[in-house]
């Protein structure tokens, strides 16, 4: 009589025993499981250099809201083609390049979509000459948006605060470098639909180059922590690396997927494939500022490297001005801890 029940039983008031509820059950072997994989992460962290980089680098996107801010940038660039292609259209019927049939075999686009695309180009000088004026006001107007943005996350993952301003010549800049960067990806295209995969696929490499060179220059004017331009370098090898491999699935893999869909789901369709893609560029580029900022701060940036071999380090010691740019121990006299560091203003380096 004095026994305690079985596990799972009823008891006199109708309430089944919680130590034998599977849900219950289920909740502790999750909670288990949660904590040893934790207990895992930790140890390797503690144990492996590279584990605890890419896990700053994590929490640092994460503190500094990098998927809400990916999003923003993914929106911004997607509205920044519009008027960018209002204006290609305009300029290419002041141009005189009203016959632009083969816009769309180039896009490999069919079906409604190239019909419309190619009486976007059948127009007269007045509507030639309005759609340059509205996309040009449009250019500046999401441009200025676009930089906003990319001045709030780069600020946020250095840990710098909100507020940054956008002057002028850095929204230039981050158009300038946007509407590059859209310029390559056309030639490359051009490329593909004129001498065949096999040639584009071997300027992938120097694509990839050039892009390496755009997106560190559109990093260089945005908030960041030292004035090292060396500090820049991790991300925009990483954004150069995502843009150039999209590039590569839109040569190699899209172009009969893209063909057929446009002719079934017509506009719709192709808009949802470009807002996937320009999400996954606004995510790279909230990413890439976090990561550039974990490592500087862990190994600090490859022009220390640089300027601590034996023939170079005298640089920064006899020409102030390069120490002062690099962000050197030397750059300021009679500072050796390297105090020289600090963040720097505005939105720009």
């Amino acid at each position: 009589a004095g026994e305690a029940p079985p596990a799972g039983c009823v008891h006199a008031g109708g309430m089944a025993d919680p130590v034998g509820d599977p849900r219950d059950r289920r909740t502790g072997r999750a909670a288990e499981m949660r904590a040893s994989l934790e207990g895992s992460l930790a140890e390797r962290r503690a144990r492996w250099g590279a584990v605890e980089t890419a896990a700053q680098v994590v929490e640092r996107d994460r503190d500094a809201a990098g998927t809400l801010l990916g999003s923003a940038l993914a929106m911004r660039l997607f509205l920044f083609l519009v008027p960018l292609t209002l204006f290609a259209i305009g300029v290419a019927g002041l141009l005189g390049l009203s016959d632009v049939g083969s816009f769309s075999g180039a896009a490999k686009v069919d079906g409604r979509l190239a019909r419309e695309i190619d009486q976007a180009f059948d127009q007269n000088a007045t509507s030639a000459a309005l759609a340059t004026a509205i996309g040009f006001v449009g250019i500046g107007w999401t441009g200025r948006s676009l930089t906003r943005a990319l001045v709030m996350s780069s600020a946020l993952s250095w840990r710098m605060g909100g507020g940054q301003r956008a002057p002028a010549r850095v929204i230039g800049g981050v158009i300038g470098i946007v509407v590059s960067t859209a310029f390559v990806w056309a030639v490359l295209n051009r490329i593909r639909a004129n001498a065949g995969l096999a040639i584009a696929s071997v300027s992938f490499a120097a694509v990839a180059v050039v892009y390496l060179v755009l997106w560190t220059v559109l990093l260089l004017t945005l908030p960041r922590a030292t004035r090292d331009p060396g500090a820049v370098l991790p991300g925009s090898a990483l954004i150069a690396l995502v843009i150039t491999g999209l590039q590569a699935i839109s040569q190699l893999y899209l172009p009969n997927s893209i063909s057929n869909s446009s002719t079934i789901y017509g506009a719709l369709g192709v808009t949802a494939a470009l807002l996937g893609w320009y999400f996954i560029i606004g995510r790279t580029l909230a990413f890439a500022f976090s990561l550039n900022a974990v490592i500087y701060d862990r190994y600090g940036s490859i022009s220390h490297l640089v300027f601590a071999l034996p023939v170079l380090r005298q640089i920064p010691r006899r020409v102030p001005i390069v120490a002062r740019t690099f962000d050197l121990p030397d750059a300021e006299k009679g500072d050796p801890t390297g105090a020289a560091t600090r963040p720097t203003d505005g939105a720009g380096g």
